[in-house]
């Protein structure tokens, strides 16, 4: 038997769609059991989900926990352990399927997983409208599929670069199966006031686990704003730097782009417009790792990367780890390159064998394909 949570929302239509073609039944709970008397959290464990937990509440700007606070949730998630130890071994679990499952409830699944040597298959939204992540290890950069030199050997799609440009287009609202949802924004408003030459560099979502788990040597997106808005100072003459805001969050974010805006006349702050527009007439890409940094492959822009990326390094992007790597790129900004068949190679291998498609019910073809592979991932050796 499988176990998984149903949450988020939007992974509850997914479980759903391919649990019948799954090869054993899944059990899909609304809660983590719970159990007294158990041994508890290990303490390695504790560090862990203390560690996220912290500092997802310090990208939200919420208040540190104090310590009863911290008893607390140590003492549940303890008796929530010892629940999932016991259940796995009740109902004879065999594999966890979980969506993201870094931190919180799902979090503690997938460690809990692991501890008892259970095979966990993570889930997480990617960069193609109607795909979907899934793999063993973690997903984005921590997903180890997605990081070696597996698409070297695809040939490269003459046609992905158009294909993936127009899903971009495309691309649905998010919220409730919003990837799936007919639903189009407008992607060609350009915003009115754009310098000549600019370095694109969108924004994050605070306390996401893209920055939380692979933000790297970038804390958060204060400190992205800070880190740029500093090597702004090596870039030629008449380049500036354009900070859009993300879309869905802005937490922390506000008063340093205000500071960044104040303290450089390099620096503009941009958020109306599009950002497929702001990719098509930009210089070059600065992200921590966005999948932002991935849309520009289909407009062959120069990308660099300050944190830990999925699309990372291989003659794709540029890698920088610290402030003086950052400086050093801006400065050499025309001499930043990439390997634009790579590119191809690697956009081709995502679509057609690093993503799975997301089935919009138990009769799409894909759902067959993604339990498949599911069930792969979890009799896979190793």
């Amino acid at each position: 038997m499988y176990l998984t949570l149903n949450a988020p929302d939007l992974a509850r239509p997914l479980f759903r769609a391919i649990a019948p073609h799954l090869p054993a039944p899944l059990e899909r709970r609304w809660r983590l059991p719970s159990q007294r008397g158990g041994s508890g959290l290990p303490e390695a464990v504790w560090n862990d989900v203390q560690a996220l937990e912290c500092e997802e509440r310090r990208q939200r700007r919420l208040h540190p926990l104090s310590p009863v606070e911290q008893d607390a949730i140590r003492a549940l998630r303890g008796r929530q352990w010892d629940g999932l130890l016991h259940l796995f071994e009740q109902r004879g679990i065999s594999g966890v399927m979980v969506w993201n499952g870094y931190r919180g409830r799902r979090g503690l699944l997938t460690l809990a997983a692991q501890h008892a040597g259970l095979r966990v298959v993570q889930f997480e939204r990617c960069a193609y409208p109607g795909f979907v992540q899934a793999g063993l290890g973690g997903t984005n950069a921590g997903a180890p599929h997605l990081l070696g030199e597996a698409f070297a050997s695809t040939a490269p799609d003459p046609e992905i670069i158009d294909w993936f440009a127009a899903t971009q287009r495309q691309r649905p609202k998010r919220g409730l199966l919003g990837r799936l949802s007919p639903a189009r924004r407008n992607t060609d408003s350009t915003p009115a006031a754009l310098p000549d030459r600019f370095i694109y560099c969108p924004l994050q979502v605070a306390a996401d686990t893209q920055l939380t788990v692979h933000g790297g040597w970038v804390e958060d997106m204060p400190a992205f704003i800070g880190a740029v808005t500093e090597a702004a100072r090596s870039l030629p003459s008449d380049v500036a730097v354009v900070f859009r805001p993300h879309p869905s969050c802005a937490v922390g974010q506000a008063q340093a782009l205000q500071h960044a805006a104040a303290s450089s006349d390099r620096v503009r702050v941009i958020a109306d417009g599009s950002s497929a527009a702001l990719l098509a007439r930009s210089a070059a890409v600065v992200t921590v790792n966005s999948s932002v940094g991935l849309e520009a492959f289909a407009y062959d822009r120069p990308v660099v990367t300050l944190g830990q990326s999925f699309y990372g390094g291989r003659s794709l992007t540029h890698e920088v780890q610290d402030q003086t790597a950052l400086a050093a790129a801006f400065k050499g900004l025309g001499d930043l390159s990439f390997d634009a068949d790579r590119r191809r190679r690697f956009l081709t291998w995502l679509r057609d064998e690093g993503f799975q498609r997301w089935p919009a019910s138990a009769a799409d073809p894909a759902a067959r394909a993604l339990a498949q592979h599911v069930a792969a991932l979890m009799d896979a050796e190793g």
